[in-house]
């Protein structure tokens, strides 16, 4: 048997094998839109949320005074909790004296492709401890910097298709 052959063949399968290894995702940003409470006011700001661990490795959210007070949700302030609550799409921020909580549901789990998640209104509110109340009355989340994660296989079955072009070119050019 040929050696180029049989090394043309070793290298075009280590790269197919390869084209089965898992796609990476990141964090995805998403940011509030239109966030509204049923006092009139407002809450506006973003959260970094990885899908894939049901993580947050940042969040900065703003909520306007109406019968609370106006709050600036951080991680030196709060915690920002996965689950529980509503169900598994919802998110908990609660101060870290345990006083004031934002809760978050939303319609749809997260993805890694990131997108919009309509807020569900039925079950997403601010509260002081839990006594002063108000609703969230519409809104949704939008990522901001979602990133297109390529099927696992799409860049190695392309060096592969290379490799065999590379390779039948090569061996037109010996026998001629």
């Amino acid at each position: 048997m040929n050696k180029k052959f049989l090394s043309a063949s070793v290298f075009a399968a280590v790269v197919l094998l390869s084209a089965m290894l898992p796609a990476q995702a990141t964090p995805i940003t998403y940011a509030l839109q239109n966030v509204t409470f049923t006092d009139g006011t407002s809450a506006a700001g973003s959260f970094v949320f990885d899908a894939a661990t049901h993580k947050s490795s940042g969040y900065s959210i703003a909520t306007r005074p109406g019968i609370m007070s106006a709050f600036n949700w951080n991680q030196a302030n709060s915690g920002l909790y996965f689950g529980g609550g509503a169900g598994p799409n919802n998110f908990t921020l609660i101060t870290t004296d345990g006083r004031r909580v934002f809760n978050f549901s939303f319609l749809a789990p997260f993805t890694d492709a990131g997108g919009t998640n309509l807020i569900n209104i039925a079950s997403t509110y601010e509260c002081n401890n839990c006594g002063t109340f108000r609703r969230v009355n519409g809104g949704s989340v939008t990522s901001i910097d979602a990133v297109n994660v390529p099927e696992p296989g799409t860049l190695p079955l392309a060096f592969a298709a290379l490799g065999v072009l590379g390779f039948l070119h090569r061996r037109r050019k010996q026998t001629a």
